[in-house]
């Protein structure tokens, strides 16, 4: 039932790797764009929110983290780690997002949520997520199938 089929490591470099160079097709199409031809203030601003590098960096993490879950047992263990940082960094680009929304629309309020929320937040997330991999990890440890005794 609940049962997840575990991906080989040529599946996720694939599948990965792929989306991740799709991306990076559009945001050089995106650059072009916005060296050329569009001069708007608020397309220039999301080129460059693009171009930092933390979604770069999201994709990286995660990537090591679905690597590392898909070997066996003790080489797995590594996995949730990388998958709760990943977490952490998905939530500060949020954060950062609605930042940038704030900013385009005017609305400051967005930037007084991210300087009193992120800490806790961050720590919570990185807490819920390491433990959650964790327990799903040793749920069902690989190696051995749900429903066989």
């Amino acid at each position: 039932m609940g049962e997840k089929k575990k991906e080989s490591i040529a599946g996720i470099l694939i599948s990965r790797i792929g989306g991740f160079i799709i991306f990076l097709i559009l945001l050089g199409i995106l650059n072009i764009l916005a060296g050329a031809h569009v001069q708007a203030a608020v397309f220039l601003q999301i080129v460059a929110f693009l171009n930092v590098g933390l979604l770069t960096l999201i994709t990286v993490l995660f990537l090591v983290g679905d690597l590392f879950g898909a070997l066996v047992f003790p080489l797995n263990l590594p996995g949730p780690i990388f998958g709760a940082f990943g977490a952490v960094y998905l939530v500060l680009f949020l954060f950062r997002l609605f930042v940038l929304v704030g900013d385009i629309s005017g609305v400051g309020l967005f930037a007084q949520f991210e300087r009193a929320f992120a800490a806790p937040v961050y720590l919570i997330v990185f807490i819920v997520v390491l433990i959650g991999g964790y327990v799903a990890l040793f749920a069902n440890p690989p190696g051995e199938r749900p429903g066989k005794a």
